[in-house]
């Protein structure tokens, strides 16, 4: 009896093969030329050359350039795409919220509401008064062309983590390209307590995007985080992966394209009985 696998079936099974070798021969060459470029990264050699791999497709599209342009590049003679904050994205916002790794972001996210923090989408025009006000007193002016420039384009979707009074406490800037999504910025109120609501808006976003039927969002390389973003991550469930990038079809569809209706957070977020809210 034959093994039902023709010949063309094993040519394509050893070219995946020998793909799957390629990449992670590229993953191991690069954490060594890391680790001898930057001599503080040698520790993490053995961890970054074992990181899981995601290949992300951009469509060939003005937004999938500009997504791959994000992790293109190195900086300090590391690549972009290595060791990226990732977040595997379930089916569901209850999903998401599941389980004891979850219960920091349960907690904050309560006590923000608690608290009258609210959270939703914003509009282009909001977006840059209340993000050239944000910056202004963060001191991070440099940044504001760029994020205008984003904004006025299209590029990117404005979120907004408010108080009861309607002051700003957080803002994040997310870009879409398919199933795959990036945090471009979430940027905190300088004064005050805005860590619940930092949480609170993390879990509105994501769920936000699942329903546009996202799948992974990745922010920056995690190697140049401090210890305190880097535990917040792992709070909200970003794990470092490695990037490859390759093409699709293109889209018609801009990026800030149509959502499900905006939905506002003041109410609490459902949570499966068997979790429990606390």
């Amino acid at each position: 009896m034959g093994s039902g696998l023709a010949e063309s079936d094993f040519v394509r099974l050893g070219d995946a093969l020998q793909q799957r070798h390629r990449v992670q021969g590229r993953v191991r060459r690069t954490a060594v030329t890391v680790a001898c470029a930057v001599p503080a990264v040698r520790e993490r050699v053995p961890a970054l050359a074992g990181l899981p791999q995601l290949t992300v497709v951009c469509s060939s599209s003005a937004v999938g350039d500009r997504m791959a342009a994000k992790y293109d590049g190195a900086r300090h003679g590391v690549p972009r795409r290595l060791a990226v904050s990732v977040l595997a994205l379930p089916e569901s916002s209850e999903d998401y919220l599941r389980g004891r790794s979850k219960q920091a972001l349960r907690t904050n996210s309560r006590r923000a509401r608690e608290a009258g923090v609210s959270c939703r989408r914003m509009g282009r025009v909001e977006a840059e008064v209340r993000l050239t006000a944000l910056l202004r007193a963060r001191g991070e002016e440099e940044l504001l062309p760029g994020v205008r420039a984003d904004l006025v384009a299209g590029v990117v979707q404005a979120w907004l983590a408010r108080d009861a009074d309607d002051h700003t406490e957080v803002i994040a800037l997310t870009s879409v390209d398919g199933a795959f999504a990036r945090l471009d910025l979430m940027l905190s109120a300088p004064d005050g307590d805005t860590g619940p609501a930092r949480y609170l808006l993390s879990a509105h976003l994501v769920g936000e995007l699942i329903d546009r039927g996202v799948r992974h969002l990745a922010v920056d390389t995690a190697l140049w985080l401090d210890a305190g973003l880097r535990h917040f991550q792992r709070l909200l469930g970003f794990e470092p992966t490695t990037l490859e990038f390759r093409r699709g079809p293109a889209t018609d569809e801009p990026d800030d394209g149509v959502f499900p209706a905006p939905r506002v957070s003041s109410a609490p977020v459902p949570v499966p009985a068997a979790v429990g809210s606390s």
